[in-house]
């Protein structure tokens, strides 16, 4: 029953995430880019709950922000979904420091996340779309990559997450 709780309030804080993503982060944007705190939480619930929490987090979340957002439903449901479960694989694999490895898992999430986005955009669209790695993607992965210790600390700090689940479900 702990770990269904567990589960359930990370799905909650995710959720929570997108949701101040999508609707009250708009007033602190830079050149119209806002950090990615979504993807930040999902990397960390990930790599500590492991691949099958981490899969249905991302969806949700990317479901969530489908549904906000005037992407196509699906478009961040996949990216969430596969960044969940990379990062879940990794549970128990590396030891997570206070500041480099999450500036390491975040910036690759946020470049995997162009990565996929741009081919979303080329079997979609293949006529038009943005460009790969362009200003904004520079500056979203300058704005993940400073917040995702301050993040990664916050969330460490919840007791759910000290919790070594073995199935990781």
């Amino acid at each position: 029953m702990m770990r269904r709780n567990n589960f359930i309030f990370s799905l909650l804080l995710t959720a929570g995430c997108v949701i101040i993503q999508s609707t009250f982060m708009h007033n602190i944007e830079i050149y119209g880019v806002i950090p990615d705190i979504a993807l930040i939480v999902i990397v960390f619930s990930s790599n500590s709950s492991g691949p099958m929490r981490g899969q249905i987090l991302g969806f949700s979340a990317g479901l969530i922000q489908d549904f906000l957002s005037a992407c196509p439903l699906g478009f961040n449901a996949l990216n969430k979904t596969i960044t969940g479960f990379i990062y879940g694989k990794l549970k128990g694999k590396l030891f997570l420091d206070s500041i480099l490895l999450p500036v390491i898992f975040v910036v690759t999430a946020t470049i995997f996340k162009e990565i996929i986005s741009s081919l979303e955009i080329m079997i979609f669209l293949p006529d038009g779309g943005a460009g790969v790695f362009g200003k904004s993607f520079f500056i979203e992965l300058g704005l993940n990559a400073f917040l995702s210790p301050f993040i990664f600390a916050l969330l460490k700090l919840l007791k759910i997450y000290r919790l070594n689940d073995k199935d990781g479900y």
